[in-house]
């Protein structure tokens, strides 16, 4: 639902996007204590069908879909660890778990696994079936997640989209800043220009007064010099 949302996917999409986060939440569900306690075995079983899960998801994904969905840690690596506990990050990020933005899959109820590898052969079902489906291009980088510990402090997202939030105001302050001073300026500017076209009309009366002064001084000349 939150992948639909912040993705802007098709309700096709969504579907399918749902059947590979079921698959995958289906296959670690079992090993996550394992993973807890930190059992390597378990751990890299873990990020085996993390792959998997990310490498589906960009055969239902377009090219930029997918690049947004790598820079957004709890879509990409959606599970941690803290202490004995392991959880969704998601639900960091939205804290009601009852909200949702759109219905349920219109297969919510009946899907249950049939497109997981493990029935094709361990070929992914969305890549079979891509073009049959969608017509957008794919993500042709590394899509693997890099192997290390899954525990992670629960803020860490949260903090930086904080961080991230700041960020902005403080640029929109910095914009709000340079246009009250382009404003100024453009004030200043205008206040020359007058000061400027002032002082020329100035010059220009001043000029006129005197060749008027000139030109009565020299009429009662000529009047006296006729008398």
């Amino acid at each position: 639902d939150k992948m639909t949302y912040e993705l802007g996917l098709s309700m096709m999409q969504y579907d399918d996007v749902y059947e590979v986060n079921y698959d995958f939440i289906n296959n670690i569900r079992y090993i996550m204590d394992d993973v807890v306690r930190g059992h390597i075995d378990a751990l890299e079983r873990y990020y085996e069908c993390l792959d998997i899960r990310n490498d589906d998801l960009r055969w239902i994904l377009s090219n930029s879909q997918y690049r947004r969905f790598l820079d957004i840690d709890y879509f990409y690596r959606p599970v941690y660890t803290t202490k004995n506990n392991w959880l969704f990050l998601i639900y960091n990020i939205y804290v009601d778990k009852n909200f949702f933005y759109y219905d349920k899959p219109h297969h919510y109820r009946n899907y249950n696994g049939e497109h997981c590898r493990i029935h094709h052969n361990h070929v992914s079902f969305y890549k079979t079936n891509h073009t049959v489906k969608y017509n957008h291009s794919v993500y042709k980088g590394n899509s693997k997640v890099k192997r290390n510990s899954i525990s992670e402090p629960i803020s860490k997202t949260p903090a930086t989209r904080k961080n991230t939030n700041i960020n902005n105001k403080n640029n929109q302050v910095k914009v709000e800043k340079k246009e009250t001073h382009l404003k100024v300026e453009s004030i200043n500017t205008r206040k020359s220009e007058v000061k400027k076209e002032n002082h020329s009309n100035r010059r220009t009366n001043n000029a006129n007064e005197k060749s008027s002064t000139r030109s009565s001084s020299n009429s009662r000349k000529s009047s006296k010099e006729r008398k």
